[in-house]
């Protein structure tokens, strides 16, 4: 497990306000994406009020054909 942020040049973890008054939005912005991106991030928050967790998954691939289609 790696802690963010690092000291990773292709990495940048944004904040903004809103979108609502009193709320923050976070995000992380991986550019150039590579194959050693690839695994699971977690976002951990915690203020007075309570805490939340949430995660996802980033799969890399080498060409479209890669990606199974669902309908």
């Amino acid at each position: 497990m790696e802690l963010l942020p690092g000291d990773r040049e292709n990495l940048a973890i944004q904040t903004r306000g809103g979108p609502e008054k009193h709320e923050v939005t976070g995000w992380v912005l991986i550019s150039p994406l590579s194959k050693e991106d690839a695994g699971e991030y977690e976002c951990h928050a915690s203020n007075a009020k309570g805490e939340a967790t949430a995660s996802a998954k980033i799969h890399v691939v080498e060409t479209l054909h890669e990606i199974g289609l669902t309908k």
